[in-house]
């Protein structure tokens, strides 16, 4: 079962649940608050802890795999693979971790706006975002983060916003538990 709630929304944000971010045109002026949140949903959330699904998801839609010493970055040690969903102007990555956790990256995105696309889609699609509170401090400044809780495909799990100047300035984590 696929997670195809969110996919209207979308639709406004320049990205369906069932096309990549790189067939899809940008929506607004170029800032990747749209394109990271539509990407997050087309991928982490569409295949929520299906990590074969999720990958041949992207090798169908042609979705490159980073180059070994930019998949290495995005890994930062963790087991898995990275692909370049970058579009037009708008650098994007996706993260697919081994363990069934994803990550959609943006280069250039407004930390505000991520969260308020983040939240109006789910809102306008009966999604129900449970905050967590507040996140402990990173050690890196100029870094937030918000955490909510969800139930996908009957399993609980969380989405964490880190949002950061500079590059990348957004990251959209799903941790199934």
């Amino acid at each position: 079962m696929r997670l195809s709630v969110l996919a209207p929304a979308f639709l406004a944000c320049g990205l369906l649940a069932t096309a990549p971010a790189a067939a899809q045109a940008p929506q607004g002026g170029g800032d990747g608050a749209e394109q990271v949140v539509g990407l997050f949903s087309a991928t982490c959330l569409n295949f929520a802890g299906d990590v074969a699904a999720l990958r041949g998801f992207l090798e169908e839609q042609k979705a490159p795999r980073m180059p070994q010493q930019a998949e290495a970055a995005f890994l930062a040690g963790r087991a898995g693979q990275a692909f370049d969903t970058s579009y037009q102007t708008t650098k994007l990555a996706l993260v697919s971790l081994d363990d069934g956790s994803c990550e959609a990256v943006a280069e250039h995105a407004d930390g505000a706006k991520v969260l308020t696309v983040l939240n109006q889609a789910a809102r306008e699609n009966g999604v129900a975002l449970t905050p967590l509170g507040g996140q402990p401090p990173t050690g890196k400044p100029g870094v937030t983060q918000t955490a909510y809780g969800l139930t996908l495909v009957g399993r609980p799990m969380h989405i964490l916003v880190s949002t950061e100047k500079p590059a990348p300035e957004a990251v959209l984590t799903l941790v199934p538990k």
